[in-house]
């Protein structure tokens, strides 16, 4: 009789032990520190990059491709497309997911939405990501997050992935685009 009472006992212990792993893994994510523009206050990614010996014209050509190609629906994203000003402005979006639970699975959520400007010169483009949100009803911007990072633990985990694809996606993408030049192909021998 008393084995019996152990069991349920033991279950009780292990499942536990696995609620308060599965809760240490989601507290050990930091926030990262995230860039911010001193004058907007907002979290702001931006670089200047160099490509030598390329035209403004090329440059324009390779971001447009690089729109084109990386987003699954560029009409969508792509808000602006200026060949005066040598511009590109979308307003693209990704998922994001919740801390995994005590089984390890991530459940929805949401979608993050961002502004990327392009803008090209004669041998160098800029690149500026901003006005990071959490889509709902309202506007919530990231900021909000960072604020609140102390009090909801999941926020440190959704800065996490938003910085994380936001550099080493979509930014990292965006400079080996700018930096490859497109394949010839030659119209005889294809």
């Amino acid at each position: 009789m008393k084995t019996k009472k152990l069991i349920p006992l033991a279950l009780c212990i292990a499942a536990g032990f696995g609620i308060v792993t599965a809760r240490q893994k989601q507290q050990e994510i930091q926030a990262p520190v995230m860039p911010t523009d001193p004058n907007t206050k907002l979290v702001t990614y931006a670089a200047v990059d160099e490509v030598k010996n390329t035209g403004k014209n090329e440059l324009f050509k390779r971001a447009s491709g690089w729109f084109n190609t990386y987003y699954k629906n560029p009409t969508e994203v792509i808000r602006e497309k200026d060949t005066v000003a040598l511009k590109i402005v979308g307003k693209p979006r990704f998922r994001i997911y919740s801390p995994p639970n005590e089984k390890g699975v991530k459940m929805d959520a949401g979608i993050v939405q961002y502004t990327i400007t392009v803008a090209v010169k004669e041998g160098k483009y800029k690149y500026e990501i901003t006005e990071i949100n959490w889509k709902q009803q309202s506007y919530y911007p990231i900021e909000k997050w960072i604020e609140q990072k102390d009090k909801y633990k999941s926020n440190n985990y959704y800065l996490y992935q938003t910085d994380s694809i936001i550099t080493n996606d979509v930014i990292k993408n965006l400079q080996h685009a700018m930096r490859t030049a497109p394949k010839v192909i030659d119209k005889d021998n294809w």
